[in-house]
């Protein structure tokens, strides 16, 4: 029985690119073998395929991820205990780990200097007296 979800081609490329670009080699080999697609796939189910975070807060998304709470490479031997996963959204799953997404540009705002002026009261007396 496969619980496997489909993913949007960009979500695909993007996970393949942070695999390949920024993922060790060992994690790779972990998050493709058979244990982590079936531990994964169990923790879905068990979240009937659900958002947890986003269910806290009365919102109902699908889970697209599946996330270790004490994180893979400070506690591998927690990597496929149930108790240590939760299954998130994208979104979700980014705010948990904020340095793992895009990096973004940020655009300078231009400053604008607002300046105080007011007319000449000398040139006043002479446009009124003309």
């Amino acid at each position: 029985m496969s619980a496997r979800l489909n993913y949007s081609r960009s979500s695909v490329s993007s996970q393949r690119h942070y695999d390949r670009h920024k993922r060790d080699k060992e994690s790779v080999k972990f998050y493709k073998s058979k244990a982590w697609r079936s531990c994964r796939d169990l923790a879905l189910i068990r979240d009937d395929f659900l958002c947890q975070s986003c269910l806290k807060r009365e919102r109902i998304t699908p889970a697209e991820m599946v996330h270790h709470i004490k994180e893979f490479k400070d506690h591998p031997e927690l990597a496929l205990v149930l108790e240590n996963l939760v299954s998130l959204c994208l979104s979700c799953h980014n705010k948990e780990h904020p340095h793992k997404g895009p990096v973004k540009e940020t655009k300078k705002r231009k400053r604008v200097r607002v300046l105080k002026m007011s007319s000449n009261p000398e040139l006043e007396d002479e446009a009124e007296e003309s």
